[in-house]
Protein backbone atom coordinates (compact mmCIF):
# COMPACT_ATOMS: atom_id res chain seq x y z
CA UNK A 1 0.00 0.00 0.00
CA UNK A 2 2.55 2.13 0.83
CA UNK A 3 4.38 1.56 -2.39
CA UNK A 4 1.17 2.46 -4.37
CA UNK A 5 0.53 5.84 -2.33
CA UNK A 6 4.63 6.72 -3.11
CA UNK A 7 4.03 5.88 -6.51
CA UNK A 8 1.10 7.65 -6.97
CA UNK A 9 2.60 10.90 -5.69
CA UNK A 10 5.62 10.39 -7.31
CA UNK A 11 3.98 9.63 -10.86
CA UNK A 12 2.16 13.10 -10.21
CA UNK A 13 5.04 15.17 -9.85
CA UNK A 14 6.93 13.21 -12.68
CA UNK A 15 4.64 14.69 -15.58
CA UNK A 16 4.56 17.45 -14.60
CA UNK A 17 8.13 18.25 -15.42
CA UNK A 18 7.79 17.42 -19.13
CA UNK A 19 4.11 19.16 -19.02
CA UNK A 20 6.14 22.45 -18.06
CA UNK A 21 8.94 22.13 -20.30
CA UNK A 22 6.48 22.14 -23.27
CA UNK A 23 4.89 24.99 -22.32
CA UNK A 24 7.78 26.89 -21.97
CA UNK A 25 8.83 25.68 -25.76
CA UNK A 26 11.36 27.83 -27.13
CA UNK A 27 11.65 28.17 -30.97
CA UNK A 28 15.38 29.21 -30.81
CA UNK A 29 18.55 29.01 -28.54
CA UNK A 30 19.23 32.34 -26.01
CA UNK A 31 21.20 34.93 -27.49
CA UNK A 32 24.87 34.59 -25.83
CA UNK A 33 24.65 38.03 -25.67
CA UNK A 34 21.35 37.44 -23.18
CA UNK A 35 21.46 38.36 -19.49
CA UNK A 36 22.23 34.97 -17.85
CA UNK A 37 19.05 34.28 -15.48
CA UNK A 38 20.23 34.80 -11.76
CA UNK A 39 18.26 33.94 -7.95
CA UNK A 40 17.50 37.30 -7.75
CA UNK A 41 15.06 38.65 -10.55
CA UNK A 42 17.30 41.79 -12.74
CA UNK A 43 14.79 44.18 -13.68
CA UNK A 44 13.67 43.38 -17.70
CA UNK A 45 14.33 46.28 -20.05
CA UNK A 46 10.77 47.86 -20.69
CA UNK A 47 10.64 47.69 -24.70
CA UNK A 48 12.07 43.49 -24.63
CA UNK A 49 9.04 42.66 -22.17
CA UNK A 50 6.93 44.44 -24.52
CA UNK A 51 7.95 42.43 -27.17
CA UNK A 52 7.79 39.15 -24.97
CA UNK A 53 4.04 39.70 -24.17
CA UNK A 54 3.20 40.26 -28.45
CA UNK A 55 4.78 37.12 -28.98
CA UNK A 56 2.75 35.27 -26.08
CA UNK A 57 0.08 37.14 -26.90
CA UNK A 58 0.49 35.70 -30.85
CA UNK A 59 1.64 32.26 -29.54
CA UNK A 60 -0.62 31.30 -27.00
CA UNK A 61 -3.97 33.19 -27.40
CA UNK A 62 -4.92 34.27 -24.08
CA UNK A 63 -8.72 33.05 -24.95
CA UNK A 64 -7.16 29.70 -25.68
CA UNK A 65 -4.64 29.07 -23.64
CA UNK A 66 -7.14 27.14 -20.94
CA UNK A 67 -7.82 25.18 -23.78
CA UNK A 68 -4.50 24.01 -24.89
CA UNK A 69 -3.34 22.74 -21.44
CA UNK A 70 -6.16 20.94 -20.67
CA UNK A 71 -5.86 19.00 -23.43
CA UNK A 72 -2.17 18.33 -22.40
CA UNK A 73 -2.81 17.70 -18.75
CA UNK A 74 -5.51 14.93 -20.02
CA UNK A 75 -2.92 13.27 -22.00
CA UNK A 76 -0.56 13.29 -18.84
CA UNK A 77 -3.02 11.61 -16.55
CA UNK A 78 -3.36 9.46 -18.90
CA UNK A 79 -0.22 8.26 -19.48
CA UNK A 80 -0.13 8.35 -15.22
CA UNK A 81 -2.73 5.98 -14.89
CA UNK A 82 -1.22 3.39 -17.52
CA UNK A 83 1.94 3.99 -15.34
CA UNK A 84 0.14 2.94 -12.12
CA UNK A 85 -0.89 -0.32 -13.76
CA UNK A 86 1.90 -1.86 -12.34
CA UNK A 87 1.62 -1.04 -8.82
CA UNK A 88 -1.87 -2.05 -8.56
CA UNK A 89 -3.19 -6.32 -7.78
CA UNK A 90 -4.17 -7.84 -10.67
CA UNK A 91 -8.02 -7.38 -10.50
CA UNK A 92 -8.61 -5.31 -7.79
CA UNK A 93 -11.04 -3.17 -9.12
CA UNK A 94 -11.68 -2.05 -5.31
CA UNK A 95 -7.48 -0.78 -5.62
CA UNK A 96 -8.37 0.80 -8.74
CA UNK A 97 -11.32 2.82 -7.70
CA UNK A 98 -9.10 4.26 -5.12
CA UNK A 99 -6.46 4.80 -6.78
CA UNK A 100 -8.53 6.04 -10.11
CA UNK A 101 -9.79 8.64 -7.34
CA UNK A 102 -6.88 9.81 -5.88
CA UNK A 103 -5.24 11.09 -9.05
CA UNK A 104 -8.62 12.52 -9.88
CA UNK A 105 -8.79 14.49 -6.58
CA UNK A 106 -4.92 15.31 -7.17
CA UNK A 107 -6.01 16.25 -10.84
CA UNK A 108 -9.00 18.58 -9.94
CA UNK A 109 -6.36 20.27 -7.40
CA UNK A 110 -3.35 21.09 -10.41
CA UNK A 111 -5.93 21.58 -12.95
CA UNK A 112 -8.22 24.13 -11.09
CA UNK A 113 -5.55 25.72 -9.45
CA UNK A 114 -3.20 26.28 -12.63
CA UNK A 115 -6.12 27.40 -14.42
CA UNK A 116 -6.46 30.37 -11.66
CA UNK A 117 -2.84 30.83 -11.98
CA UNK A 118 -2.67 31.17 -15.81
CA UNK A 119 -2.21 35.06 -15.79
CA UNK A 120 0.85 35.16 -13.59
CA UNK A 121 2.40 32.56 -15.04
CA UNK A 122 2.48 33.92 -18.23
CA UNK A 123 3.20 37.43 -16.85
CA UNK A 124 6.49 35.60 -15.03
CA UNK A 125 7.01 33.89 -18.62
CA UNK A 126 7.06 37.29 -20.34
CA UNK A 127 9.86 38.35 -17.90
CA UNK A 128 11.63 35.67 -18.42
CA UNK A 129 11.42 35.67 -22.36
CA UNK A 130 12.95 39.48 -21.57
CA UNK A 131 15.47 38.39 -19.63
CA UNK A 132 16.48 35.29 -21.67
CA UNK A 133 16.75 36.98 -25.36
CA UNK A 134 18.36 39.77 -26.76
CA UNK A 135 16.07 42.54 -28.10
CA UNK A 136 16.44 41.77 -31.39
CA UNK A 137 16.27 37.43 -30.60
CA UNK A 138 12.83 39.05 -29.06
CA UNK A 139 12.42 40.90 -32.55
CA UNK A 140 13.27 37.65 -34.40
CA UNK A 141 10.83 35.84 -32.49
CA UNK A 142 8.37 37.89 -32.87
CA UNK A 143 8.47 38.10 -36.64
CA UNK A 144 8.64 34.05 -36.64
CA UNK A 145 5.59 33.77 -34.35
CA UNK A 146 3.18 35.97 -37.12
CA UNK A 147 4.20 33.39 -39.82
CA UNK A 148 1.63 30.50 -40.42
CA UNK A 149 4.43 28.70 -39.39
CA UNK A 150 5.10 30.36 -36.29
CA UNK A 151 1.51 29.69 -34.94
CA UNK A 152 1.51 26.39 -35.74
CA UNK A 153 4.46 26.27 -33.63
CA UNK A 154 3.49 27.56 -30.47
CA UNK A 155 0.19 26.46 -31.12
CA UNK A 156 1.05 22.87 -31.11
CA UNK A 157 3.89 22.99 -28.78
CA UNK A 158 1.67 22.21 -25.53
CA UNK A 159 0.54 19.18 -27.53
CA UNK A 160 4.08 17.88 -27.87
CA UNK A 161 3.22 15.21 -24.80
CA UNK A 162 0.22 13.88 -26.88
CA UNK A 163 2.72 12.58 -29.88
CA UNK A 164 2.45 8.49 -29.67
CA UNK A 165 6.40 8.64 -29.40
CA UNK A 166 7.05 11.09 -27.06
CA UNK A 167 4.06 9.52 -25.10
CA UNK A 168 6.02 6.45 -25.66
CA UNK A 169 9.66 7.31 -23.99
CA UNK A 170 7.29 9.40 -21.29
CA UNK A 171 5.66 6.10 -20.20
CA UNK A 172 9.70 4.45 -20.03
CA UNK A 173 10.87 7.67 -18.00
CA UNK A 174 8.52 7.03 -15.64
CA UNK A 175 8.65 3.50 -15.48
CA UNK A 176 12.41 3.50 -14.70
CA UNK A 177 11.56 6.45 -12.60
CA UNK A 178 8.82 4.82 -10.21
CA UNK A 179 10.59 1.96 -9.03
CA UNK A 180 12.95 4.50 -7.53
CA UNK A 181 9.97 5.88 -5.29
CA UNK A 182 9.89 2.55 -2.68
CA UNK A 183 13.15 3.23 -1.67
CA UNK A 184 13.33 6.76 -1.86
CA UNK A 185 10.55 6.85 0.57
CA UNK A 186 11.81 4.66 3.05
CA UNK A 187 15.49 5.95 3.26
CA UNK A 188 13.30 9.40 3.61
CA UNK A 189 10.97 8.18 6.41
CA UNK A 190 14.16 6.37 8.50
CA UNK A 191 16.16 10.20 8.06
CA UNK A 192 13.03 11.90 9.36
CA UNK A 193 12.84 9.32 12.21
CA UNK A 194 16.35 9.11 12.91
CA UNK A 195 16.62 13.25 13.09
CA UNK A 196 12.97 13.22 15.37
CA UNK A 197 14.52 10.40 17.78
CA UNK A 198 18.32 12.61 17.80
CA UNK A 199 15.81 15.71 18.78
CA UNK A 200 14.16 13.99 21.63
CA UNK A 201 17.59 12.91 22.74
CA UNK A 202 18.93 15.96 22.80
CA UNK A 203 16.03 17.37 24.48
CA UNK A 204 16.48 15.29 27.47
CA UNK A 205 19.93 15.41 27.95
CA UNK A 206 19.47 19.31 28.18
CA UNK A 207 16.52 18.73 30.61
CA UNK A 208 17.60 20.43 34.28
CA UNK A 209 18.11 17.17 36.83
CA UNK A 210 14.97 17.52 39.36
CA UNK A 211 16.01 18.78 42.61
CA UNK A 212 15.27 16.13 45.36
Amino acid sequence: MRAILGAVVGATLIVSIPATAAAQAQPTAPSKTADKPTETATPVDPASLALANQILAIGFPPEKRSQMFTSLTNSLIAQLRKSMDTYQPAGDKDMQAVVDRSIQRMYGQVQSTFEANLPDYFDSMAHAYARLYSRDDLEAILAFVKTPAGQHFFERSARIMQDPDVQAANQRMMAKLMTKFPELQSEMMKDVTDYVAKKEKEKKAGAPVPVS
